[in-house]
């Protein structure tokens, strides 16, 4: 594991000094970002999917990788409902608790800890995470409201999110046991081969210049509910339904994930606040490279 986390830290850490050197410069983020979220990260899933057999991936897998992202969820609500967080923090919770950033980070260390073959099924999880967050979870945050609530843009989110219907494109080929014609697998497959040193590059160049000033409670909050409960109850979930094996590990880590850079977006549109995600993007992050052992003793022992 040790080998995993010194070569994802280092390629963070290559982004995050090309920044604070000047050798990327301001804006080249958006860049980056925008060639992954629009070209190669839609092309790596629909490879990575089609090829992907569904055999197997029935009604377990899809309780496992659910229920605990409900459970999670209903803890945001229940601690509004006691008064214990205001509206604001109980919405964000509900969303960006449980949006992991399962491509840019989930990607590449399913591929390196369980090999190139479960990048396919990392892919899957993701959709599926997806899909339920942004369909029960922002019914769940419609739910919480005080006076005055500025509507949630659900129908725009959901129609910009480029990963989320490539998801679905490889789902359909894959299901329908279609075959992608022979040159464009090739290009489709040559894209994806960039994605995963990029990906970690432009988090670490994102990560600059991020500080954990203040909020630094409601940072725990969000950051705890993500690497904590969340890993906890998937194990405790794939415990009751007897979900072990390759594909339960893949969804592990994918779950165990630190708050997704998507979450800007979600931010944005559900009028979040921003600061609190960034950084709680950053202390999740940060976090997690530790807590990474703890998750593959888990993996191991458990699954």
């Amino acid at each position: 594991m040790t080998p995993i986390i010194a070569n994802l830290a280092l390629v963070l850490a290559a982004g995050w000094l090309f920044r604070r050197f000047g050798i990327v410069g301001e804006g080249a983020e958006r860049a980056f970002n925008q060639y992954l979220y629009y070209l190669a990260l839609p092309a790596l899933i629909i490879v990575k999917i089609a090829d992907t057999p569904l055999a197997g991936l029935g009604w377990r897998f899809l309780a496992v990788n659910t229920l605990p992202l409900a459970a999670v969820m209903a803890a945001a609500w229940g601690l509004w409902k006691a008064g214990r967080i205001d509206w604001r923090l109980a919405r964000l919770l509900i969303i960006v608790s449980v949006l992991g950033n399962t491509v840019y980070l989930g990607f590449p260390v399913a591929d390196m800890r369980l090999g190139s073959g479960a990048i396919g099924y990392a892919a899957i999880v993701s959709s599926v995470h997806n899909v339920f967050i942004f369909t029960f979870g922002f019914l769940l945050m419609t739910l919480v409201c005080e006076r005055d609530c500025p509507p949630a843009r659900f129908a725009r989110l959901i129609g910009r999110s480029v990963v989320l219907w490539a998801s679905v494109a490889g789902l359909l080929i894959a299901g329908f046991g279609l075959r992608i014609p022979g040159l464009l697998h090739g290009v489709l497959a040559d894209l994806g081969k960039t994605t995963l040193p990029l990906s970690l590059f432009t988090l670490g160049v994102g990560l600059y210049g991020k500080r954990l000033a203040h909020n630094l409670p409601r940072i725990a909050l969000v950051s705890g509910l993500k690497l904590l409960l969340l890993p906890l109850g998937y194990l405790l979930a794939a415990k009751a339904f007897g979900f072990t094996g390759l594909v339960s590990r893949v969804s592990f880590l994918e779950t165990a994930m630190p708050v997704a850079v998507m979450s800007y977006v979600v931010a944005r549109e559900f009028d979040f606040d921003e600061d609190l995600v960034g950084q709680s993007i950053l202390l999740s992050t940060l976090a997690f490279f530790p807590l990474l052992y703890a998750y593959d003793w888990a993996l191991l022992k458990f699954l």
